[in-house]
């Protein structure tokens, strides 16, 4: 609109995902992996806390997703909130089922139990962890 001076003042139009009180936003999948990626290089950094900023904006509603919670649980940990890491991490044995993903969950678990003061079964479990990685490794000839 241009005003009697001969200056334009434009009206920012809304944003596309705009909210009205009490409406829900979605994340579309490229926004998830955006902040997820984006989480994943200031967890690199060493910046831990804006990585778990990112990943709180989108876990609510992509709460089954694996590879988001493997970085949440790692940003939880990093910021020394060991009891909502282990809830995560209870997620995650039940949603990743990949023989793979065993043993990296258990270094996980031990270093959430620390976190979460409970440092008898942090010990145990990473005990665990280290019995069964020796034999799971391949032996040398």
């Amino acid at each position: 609109m241009a005003e009697p001076d001969g200056e334009q003042h434009l009206t920012p139009a809304p944003p596309a995902h705009s909210s009205s009180a009490g409406d829900v936003l979605h994340i579309s999948r490229r926004e998830r992996d955006l902040l997820c990626a984006l989480s994943y290089v200031h967890l690199a950094c060493g910046q831990s806390a804006q990585s778990l900023a990112l990943l709180q904006i989108v876990a609510h509603e992509h709460s089954h997703d694996v590879e988001l919670l493997r970085i949440l649980v790692y940003a939880l940990i990093s910021e020394g909130h060991g009891d909502e890491a282990l809830a995560a991490l209870d997620r995650l044995d039940k949603l990743d089922d990949a023989p793979s993903s065993r043993l990296p969950l258990m270094v996980l678990r031990s270093h959430a139990l620390r976190q979460a003061g409970r440092m008898a079964e942090a010990r145990a479990i990473f005990k665990s962890y280290v019995s069964l990685r020796s034999s799971a490794a391949p032996s040398k000839q």
